[in-house]
């Protein structure tokens, strides 16, 4: 059954990440509501780096692994997914396209023309992960809802085209498939995670979301309600985990206890006098454990957070988009939950800065209710709420391939449903 175009379904939201796996089976009715019937969570060891596959077998096994826990979870299995996909740097772009209207009011043929010269401006060297109206003027005045019916001489459409390597995805589209699962959309990361963490009022007056992942960071700004520029950076929480232990000299999975369990984003005075367990690399019986100052731990965290944070600010400034994301930047993904890096994030970055949680959607529980599952639950909202899909080509089946015709087709048709 389908209302406002919603059809309803059961669908399964996977997040492949460097430190875990994650998957959240929802039920979508015909109104858009959401009710999460099922969650999975499973360790991914050594299969992903960066958001790189880099062992299919190991990466396989943890998707198996969630996906199971989810359907034991729900009661019932799942064949198609949609993925989060942030490896590999994926690039966005603005393509920006102005026609002539010549004095009357807009009609859907000027909107077929522009959406006609945009997307002869797609590069289509790799694989489209959005295309997204990100603006609409008329005259050069922005921020028009709908330009269809008003008078001008100037119609400009301004369109956000995500897309990322062609490699790194057809190796985590195949991790999927070896777990006989189907993939029915790819969304990129960051965008999910903002999708679930900024409110409405954040993506109209400008906002940054940071998703700070284990093995990636992603960043997605938004503007006038529209996203406007996405990106990851391949540094994420695990590069912190191996300084710790080549700092401190104790093994990889005791670093990231360390890390999480007794670690802060900033030094604090009292830190030289409270000491903590380190266990030592190599070493057994009585010399295994020796006591240091947790100065020595959070000192490498801090050092290490203000270098990518101020990344993250090289970033935003390079992006164009550094004014437009305001004054707002929130903080999500597993990284946030880390005591004090509101605070020192929002010395670097000069914003005010929050930490965001996902929307509570129905049937949520508890344990996904941390910034870590934010990606995960804006899955499901990209697919409940037509109002923010986009109008890129579906994923197609092997050897079949879009064609320019198609996608003008699936433009035309996606501003003839949401205008």
């Amino acid at each position: 059954m389908a209302v406002n175009g919603i059809q309803e379904q059961i669908i399964a939201a996977l997040d492949i990440g460097s430190s875990k796996v994650a998957c959240l089976i929802g039920h979508i009715n015909g109104m858009g509501q959401i009710k999460v019937l099922g969650v999975g969570n499973r360790t991914c060891n050594g299969g992903i780096s960066a958001g790189v596959v880099v062992d299919m077998d190991a990466t396989e096994a943890a998707i198996r692994a969630a996906v199971d826990q989810a359907e034991k979870m729900a009661g019932q299995t799942v064949s198609d997914v949609v993925l989060a996909f942030s490896g590999n740097d994926p690039k966005s772009h603005v393509v920006e396209v102005t026609v002539d209207v010549a004095g009357h009011a807009v009609s859907q043929d000027d909107l077929d023309r522009a959406l006609t010269e945009a997307n002869a401006q797609i590069d289509e060297t790799g694989v489209l992960l959005h295309v997204l109206p990100a603006a609409f003027a008329v005259d050069g005045n922005f921020g028009v809802k709908s330009p269809l019916g008003m008078y001008g001489k100037k119609l400009t459409i301004a369109l956000l085209v995500v897309v990322a390597e062609v490699g790194p995805l057809q190796n985590l589209q195949a991790c999927v498939s070896r777990a006989h699962l189907n993939v029915v959309d790819i969304v990129h990361g960051p965008f999910a995670a903002g999708l679930s963490t900024l409110v409405d009022d954040e993506m109209k007056m400008g906002a940054a979301c940071i998703d700070l992942g284990a093995g990636t960071t992603g960043i997605s700004v938004f503007a006038q309600g529209s996203l406007v520029h996405t990106e990851t950076i391949p540094v994420g929480g695990a590069q912190i985990t191996d300084e710790i232990a080549r700092s401190l000299l104790t093994p990889f999975d005791q670093a990231e206890r360390l890390k999480t369990f007794s670690g802060a984003a900033i030094v604090d005075p009292a830190d030289e006098r409270q000491e903590i367990e380190v266990q030592q690399v190599g070493e057994a019986g009585r010399d295994s454990y020796i006591r240091q100052p947790r100065s020595n731990l959070t000192s490498v965290m801090q050092s290490e957070l203000e270098l990518l944070f101020g990344t993250i600010a090289k970033r935003l400034e390079a992006s164009g988009f550094s004014g437009v994301a305001g004054k707002r930047v929130v903080l999500t993904g597993g990284g946030a939950a880390c005591e004090g890096v509101r605070d020192l994030a929002s010395k670097i970055l000069g914003r005010r800065v929050r930490i965001g949680k996902p929307q509570l959607v129905g049937g949520l529980p508890q344990a996904a209710q941390s910034p870590g599952f934010a990606a995960l639950v804006g899955l499901l909202l990209y697919v409940a709420h037509p109002t923010i899909r986009d109008m890129k080509p579906k994923p197609k089946g092997e050897g079949q391939k879009e064609t320019k015709q198609n996608t003008i087709s699936r433009m035309t048709r996606w501003l003839r449903d949401n205008f």
